[in-house]
Order: C-alpha cells, then sequence, then structure tokens
C-alpha cells in the first residue's frame, strides 16, 4: 500500500481507538452512577471523571503502540486473533491506569466505574475496528477499480497476485499477466495464470503500443532477483505509459527475520535483519523487565533467601554460580544461577549438556533444576540490562559456534535479549531436546513480538509451572 495511505489509515485505527476508549469511560461512569447501582457518597463532579480522559488517551495508545498495533497491517489479519492481542493489551493498559490513579492524589476513584470500564472499553475497541474494517470493505468495492498488469516469473505471480487483491484501499481489476524468466519458471507462471483464469500477453518491446491497446492505471513487477537486469531495461519505458508501477523487489534470498526500510538523507534503505525492538518498542520492553524483576524479586525473595542459606550446606562454596553466556548482537555476559553442583565438577567433563540423571549436581542442586528455582538469580541480569524477562534462552559460547555452524539461521536468535523464559521453554523445548525446534520457537517469537505476546508467555510460564519433566 502507498506508504501516505497506510499512514492515513493508521491515523484513523488511532483515532477509533482512542474514540472508543473514552466512550467506554463515559459509558462507565453513567452505568456507575446514573445506571441504578447503590451511589452512597453522592454523584461525583463530571469534571473529575473528564480530567482523566488525557491520561487515558496516553496510556492506551502508548501500550498499543508497544504492542505493535500501529506497526503492521492489522486488515489482512484474522479478527479473533485481532481480538485477542486487543484484549491482552486491554489488560497491561488497565493495569498501568490502575496504578496511575492510586497514586492520583486529587481524587479516589470509584472502583465500581473501572472494573465497569476494563469489561467495556475492550468491547468497544473491538467494536471500533470491525466498523473500520467493514468501512474499508465497502469503500473498497464502491471504488472504481484500477486496471492491472502483471509483469512476473514463477511462484511470484502468485505473490504480486495476492498483493493487488489486498495491498490497497481501491480494487485491483487484474487485466492480463505477461510471463518473464527461463522456461521453467514461465510454465510454472502460466499453469497460475490458467488456474485463476486471467489472460496472458506477450513479451512487449513497444510498450507504448501495447497501453494503448491495453490500457493500464497499475503495472506491478514481480521478478526474481537473477532477472532484475529485465527491470533495468525495461522499467522506464513501462513507468512513462502507467501512472502507477509497484515493483516487488526479491528479498526473500537475503531477507531472514523483521526486514524493514527507512530513510536515510532521503535515500531508501533495506534493513534485512531489522530488529523488532529497534525505538521504542525497545523502551516498553525494557520498562516491562525493571518491573517485573522487582515485582518477582520481592515476591521470590523469601525463597531466594533459603536457598541461598541451603546451597553452602549441601556443598562447600558460594552461593551463586557465574556462567559466560551469549546475548544480544552476540555479546557475552555473566549469568548467574544458584549453584547445584560441587565446585570443580566441570573440570572433568568440560562444558556439556545438563541430562536426565546428571550424577554432577548435589542433592539440592538435583531439587532447584527440577523446580527451575536456580534460575531465579537471573532476575538481577535482567535489572542489569543483560537479560530481558522473555526471549531466546541464552547459550554458552562454546555450544553457540558449534550451532552457528550446524543449524542454518541459528545467530538470528541473538537479535533480541536472551530471556528467563521463552517461547521455546512455554511450548516444552527446554533441556536436553531439540534445537531445531528451539530455533524454530526463537525465530517465531522474534517476528512476532509483541509486549502481549511477552505477556501471554510470562501468563502461560506461571499457568504451566515451573516444573518440567525436561528440567533437569
Amino acid at each position: 500500500m502507498n506508504p501516505r495511505k497506510q499512514n492515513v489509515l493508521t491515523l484513523i485505527r488511532m483515532m477509533v481507538d482512542l474514540f472508543m476508549v473514552m466512550a467506554a469511560w463515559g459509558v462507565s461512569w453513567f452505568v456507575r452512577f446514573y445506571g441504578g447501582l447503590e451511589v452512597t457518597r453522592g454523584v461525583p463532579s463530571t469534571v473529575l471523571y473528564l480530567k482523566l480522559l488525557p491520561f487515558i488517551a496516553v496510556i492506551w495508545l502508548a501500550v498499543f503502540a508497544a504492542s505493535g498495533f500501529y506497526r503492521r497491517s492489522n486488515r489482512h489479519r484474522s479478527a479473533i486473533i485481532e481480538a485477542i492481542d486487543v484484549i491482552q493489551s486491554c489488560a497491561v493498559a488497565t493495569l498501568a491506569f490502575i496504578t496511575f490513579t492510586y497514586f492520583y492524589e486529587e481524587y479516589r476513584y470509584s472502583r465500581i466505574t473501572i472494573s465497569i470500564f476494563a469489561v467495556l472499553h475492550p468491547i468497544f475497541i473491538i467494536t471500533g475496528r470491525s466498523i473500520v474494517r467493514k468501512a474499508l470493505r465497502i469503500y473498497r468495492k464502491r471504488s472504481p477499480a484500477r486496471r492491472t498488469l502483471i509483469i512476473g516469473s514463477g511462484e511470484f505471480i502468485e505473490t504480486a497476485i495476492r498483493m493487488a487483491q489486498l495491498g490497497d484501499v481501491a480494487a485491483n481489476d487484474i487485466a492480463g499477466i505477461i510471463l518473464v524468466g527461463d522456461p521453467d519458471q514461465v510454465e510454472s507462471g502460466r499453469k497460475i495464470a490458467a488456474k485463476k483464469g486471467y489472460a496472458l500477453f506477450e513479451d512487449q518491446t513497444d510498450w507504448v503500443s501495447f497501453f494503448v491497446d491495453h490500457p493500464m492505471q497499475t503495472v506491478v513487477v514481480a521478478l526474481p532477483y537473477k532477472h532484475f537486469s529485465w527491470i533495468d531495461e525495461q522499467l522506464e519505458a513501462i513507468a512513462n505509459q502507467v501512472p502507477d508501477v509497484k515493483l516487488l523487489p526479491d528479498l526473500m534470498k537475503f531477507t531472514r527475520l523483521a526486514a524493514g526500510i527507512e530513510l536515510i538523507s532521503g535515500v531508501p534503505v533495506i534493513s534485512i535483519h531489522d530488529s523488532p525492538l529497534a525505538g521504542v518498542q525497545g523502551v516498553f520492553k525494557r520498562a516491562l523487565d525493571i518491573f517485573g524483576s522487582l515485582v518477582a524479586l520481592v515476591i521470590f525473595s523469601p525463597i531466594m533467601l533459603v536457598v541461598g542459606v541451603l546451597v553452602p550446606l549441601s556443598s562447600p562454596g558460594p552461593v551463586f554460580y557465574r556462567q559466560e553466556r551469549m546475548g544480544l548482537d552476540g555479546r557475552t555476559f555473566m549469568m548467574l544461577k544458584f549453584r547445584s553442583m560441587p565446585v570443580g565438577s566441570e573440570n572433568k567433563t568440560g562444558a556439556v549438556f545438563a541430562t536426565a540423571g546428571d550424577n554432577r549436581a548435589t542433592w539440592l542442586g538435583r531439587f532447584l533444576r527440577r523446580t527451575s528455582l536456580d534460575e531465579l538469580p537471573q532476575f538481577f541480569n535482567v535489572l542489569a540490562g543483560d537479560m530481558s524477562l522473555v526471549g531466546p534462552r541464552p547459550e554458552r559460547t562454546v555450544f553457540v559456534n558449534d550451532f552457528r555452524r550446524k543449524i542454518p539461521g541459528y545467530f538470528r536468535r541473538h537479535k533480541v535479549k536472551a530471556g528467563i523464559t521463552g517461547w521455546a521453554q512455554v511450548n516444552g523445548w527446554r533441556g536436553d531436546t531439540s534445537i531445531e525446534k528451539r530455533i524454530e520457537c526463537d525465530l517465531y517469537y522474534i517476528q512476532n513480538w509483541s509486549l502481549g505476546f511477552d505477556i501471554r508467555i510470562l501468563l502461560l510460564t506461571f499457568v504451566r509451572g515451573f516444573i518440567h519433566k525436561n528440567a533437569y
């Protein structure tokens, strides 16, 4: 979609979200004080509740932005998946709002009003987004369709068709396809065109005559990288005859995750390994890490104190075990754990994975590993900024160097901070299990990161418990 149109749609979604959340606040106030519920201390001034609207706007926009709602297109996502994301992000925003009102000294707001608001505003926002989606669909149907020509090769034809059908506000009427490329790619494209019922045109040398005979409003060029010479030779002649030309670059052989385009001094630059946590996204994730690790340290401090006393009793030596691990961008850090083995246990075995029945661990160490309590000191790593609450589990440098030689794409997991828990762990891929499956989960997490996804993983960590058959 044209970036300007995309920005307009994003702005519309933001305004609708804000309107709906504010409307939900107003309705919640009305239901509480005029909806037949018992009022014991009189109806407060409306102004007191109106004063919170700017704060509500800031909190909800900040949380939704951190959740990635305005960073990705939601028009082609499942309505159910979007609703789940909305509910998760609304829960985070509500907690932030409750915290704010607790410290807001001017007035103690009705807890019933806030409770009603917590239930109503996700419904309002989901309804608002549904209205926007339906309005766009109606607008698209009523807009005059643009005659579109696709120039492509092989499987790129399907990508171009999908983009033409879904990629803009106005509809595209695919008038035909021109096949370019190797014979096998041309044949593949011919089958796709025949299957979908699109007309085929011959490759051209006289584009002026062609577009006079076949007027087009849009041309979509989708060719593999090795045929970019065709683009170099023909694109200018095509652009001189058609008002709208879209080029789908073949970057799949280069891009691996979170690719992005930015303008630097007016020059478009494509990042093929862009981090999803760049900019404000990283700020919100860091804020969650700091808040969450502080809360966890307070909650688990009695357990950590008891373990800290028992570790030296189980075997002589320090309470903590410091081990070099690799984290963000391949930088190493010293990860903390409660010591679960006697001092010097690795002198004979070297760096090896812990396995079931590992006889190096002490009696206490086996219990700590089984319950994951040996990982609790890593909340200090999170506070220090070396780790995150959620992310791929950090590995030892010696293992990383081995894995990156054997597993293509392994090192891409280092585009985000290592985590105490992660998508692989809550899906059971921990301990001495498939490295390939762990990488698959880690890359899925990176590609689909949002603040709501982090919270979902944290909740799953608690729901599914710390004890796991692969923890040893």
